[in-house]
């Protein structure tokens, strides 16, 4: 007779424990003790939950390590860790990421804050949501409300949950960013079809292909980040993916170096992961980027037919994020993170109409279903309307 399979999860301690519990609960699994002990074993007839608590930095670092993890969806969109599988989204009650100002600032407009000190321990959000710059960013990474007492920030941008805290020292919730839960999810993609024989997760039905495609700055990164990592499409897992970065995007760069479009455009084509067909791919980045280049330098249709057909399967719906270029540009240069050649206006303007002329080519050949997002919203209004198209209501 076989040995049981041993699964290895990790769970974050404190606040997440009833995470844990929940999840336990629903698996028909009996909740840990609360105790100080660390690593906890439960034997099944079919096989044994390793449970290891530990701090989220930790999790972070040894994620791989574990068949499975249990942490806060906030600090995963912070630390932007593209290689996590989302397997099953735990709501918080009402736990959200929100901007805290003064009482006697309640008044100002949202653009007084923005050229002002904000102090977080979420550095990379708030630049998505704020779009704050970062020498305006003081970061912080305890109580946090002490920052504007002290003088050293006019706001803050953190984690609420009952703003019991907040009241106690004098702030009002100005606006809220983000809502947020808690994720299981998994490095280990090839164990994914083992925890659905364990009824460890839900059944896996067929994923779903979504792109998030448009100009650098038009929200597309944030947008797909979102949607990995939150209870939209919570049917199946998911994943983020990033064709044009990582090693294939970096080894095909140089073709594109080279003004070898036709090739760097089918190198990533060829080689970008592609997720079982189970797992729900969200793109950060697709055919219309691509297209652009081959647009600007004048391929036939045959020719960029060609390469579409080595990316396939297409996306089932590409959501175009519609943006000025002059916006696009105010945006990439907040980031401050050094520009390269599509950070400039001139080239900006120019690759906004060459995203045009690809949406076009996508609705001439009926290759996917095309959506149109006007991402100078705010990122919240946005989300609302990509939920709702997923959800196939009409608006």
């Amino acid at each position: 007779m076989s040995e049981k399979p041993i699964i290895k999860l990790s769970a974050g301690k404190g606040k997440l424990l009833p995470v844990l519990q929940e999840y336990l609960k629903s698996i028909g699994l009996p909740e840990i003790e609360e105790s100080r002990k660390l690593v906890h074993k439960i034997e099944t007839p079919n096989y044994i939950l390793e449970i290891t608590l530990l701090r989220w930095e930790d999790i972070k670092r040894y994620s791989d390590k574990f068949d499975m993890i249990i942490y806060g969806s906030d600090q995963w969109l912070e630390s932007e860790d593209k290689s996590m599988i989302s397997l099953k989204y735990f709501e918080q009650k009402n736990c959200r990421i929100s901007l805290l100002v003064k009482k006697e600032l309640a008044y100002k407009p949202f653009s007084y804050f923005q050229k002002r000190k904000v102090a977080t321990l979420y550095e990379n959000l708030a630049e998505d949501y704020l779009g704050i710059t970062e020498e305006n960013i003081v970061k912080i990474s305890g109580n946090v409300e002490a920052a504007i007492s002290l003088g050293w920030a006019d706001s803050i941008f953190d984690v609420v949950e009952t703003g019991t805290s907040a009241k106690e020292n004098g702030l009002i919730e100005y606006k809220t960013f983000v809502k947020f839960g808690a994720i299981l999810a998994t490095k280990k993609v090839e164990k994914i079809d083992l925890f659905e024989k364990l009824s460890l997760i839900p059944k896996q039905e067929k994923g779903k292909i979504i792109a998030f495609d448009g100009l650098d700055g038009s929200g597309k990164s944030t947008l797909a980040k979102y949607l990995v990592q939150n209870p939209i499409m919570d049917t199946n897992s998911k994943v983020l993916i990033t064709p044009y970065s990582g090693r294939v995007g970096i080894e095909a760069k140089k073709l594109w170096d080279e003004g070898k479009y036709v090739e760097w455009a089918t190198e990533i084509g060829k080689k970008h992961w592609r997720a079982p067909k189970y797992v729900n791919s969200i793109y950060d980045r697709s055919i219309l980027t691509f297209m652009t280049d081959l647009i600007k330098q004048k391929f036939t249709d045959e020719q960029i037919l060609e390469v579409i057909n080595i990316w396939k399967p297409l996306p089932d719906v590409l959501f175009y994020c519609d943006i000025s270029p002059e916006i696009a540009l105010e945006r990439t240069n907040k980031r401050n993170k050094g520009q390269d050649d599509f950070d400039e206006l001139q080239s900006l303007k120019e690759y906004y109409v060459l995203y045009k002329k690809a949406v076009e080519f996508v609705k001439k050949y009926n290759l996917t279903k095309v959506v149109k997002l006007n991402t100078n919203r705010q990122i919240s209004e946005v989300i609302n309307i990509v939920k709702e198209d997923l959800e196939g209501k009409v608006r």
